[in-house]
């Protein structure tokens, strides 16, 4: 007589198989879409990137699954300075090495109304994004970020708190992926601060920093410990010092950009994302 599956068993049983594939492609150039197909045997994505992170140096673009005017728009565009405003670039500097963290959770309170995510997100159409990290060593750090794109169902508790319970399994296959990444590429080069940003004390390119990452001014002033109003005053100094008045001129000039250099017509002839909004599960 068969034992009756039970949902936990059929859970093991989809994992077990899943790392079973992912296993099967390491080291080859099938592993990310392995991975990617593997994880949404049990919780849905439609696309993954892996970045590896060393310092302020432009970061690596491992690998993704994006089709070709979306990575460059995407991955690359994303590296050439724009990562230095990211959530989880942030995490990166601040030292974590391990875990899964949703990007909503992380990010700053006025975040949807920053230059960046105008900039990075607006003009793609990625909706969500939940990183997982590893440690690739020689001072690597390897963020896999599972995305949504705006016209999917947004990720719930429940596929947070899978991935979160994949995250040790799928970090030691990345990690042992790139384990020898450090081995074989240059020295990563520090990124130098932008001329245009000279004219300015160190703690306002704190505060330009953080407000294009998207933290309102109470957000600052608290994590600073100062007032509101010196805020207030300190971004007004920046923009006299700079010679700009909008946040995407702000933008330009923290990343040494023209003020066009990102447009949403860059998306005009990129693929089309469908619009209908699939059922949830």
């Amino acid at each position: 007589m068969m034992t009756p599956t039970t949902p936990k068993l059929r859970l093991l049983e989809q994992w077990s198989r899943a790392v079973a594939d992912i296993a099967a492609a390491q080291r080859g150039p099938s592993f990310v879409p392995a991975l990617l197909a593997s994880v949404k045997r049990l919780v849905d994505f439609d696309f993954v990137m892996v970045f590896a992170y060393a310092g302020t140096a432009r970061p690596l673009t491992l690998a993704d699954t994006l089709d070709a005017q979306r990575h460059g728009i995407i991955a690359e565009d994303y590296a050439d300075g724009p990562f230095l405003l990211d959530p989880f670039f942030r995490l990166v500097e601040e030292g974590r090495r391990t875990g899964c963290y949703r990007l909503h959770d992380i990010a700053p309170d006025h975040f949807r109304r920053s230059e960046y995510f105008r900039i990075h997100y607006g003009r793609t159409g990625i909706g969500e994004e939940i990183g997982v990290f590893f440690d690739i060593g020689g001072g690597l750090t390897g963020v896999t970020s599972f995305g949504r794109w705006d016209s999917s169902p947004p990720i719930t508790r429940a596929d947070l708190d899978l991935l979160r319970a994949l995250e040790p399994a799928i970090g030691a296959l990345c990690a042992a992926h790139w384990s020898n990444l450090h081995a074989r590429r240059e020295p990563p080069q520090p990124r130098t601060a932008q001329p245009s940003l000279a004219s300015l004390t160190l703690r306002e390119r704190e505060i330009i920093t953080m407000v294009l990452r998207g933290h309102s001014t109470e957000s600052i002033a608290m994590q600073l410990g100062i007032s509101p109003g010196t805020v207030k005053i300190h971004r007004k100094n920046i923009y006299r010092k700079l010679k700009v008045s909008t946040q995407a001129e702000l933008f330009a000039a923290f990343l040494g950009h023209p003020p066009d250099a990102y447009s949403p017509r860059d998306m005009a002839e990129a693929p089309q994302i469908p619009q209908h909004r699939r059922k949830s599960r």
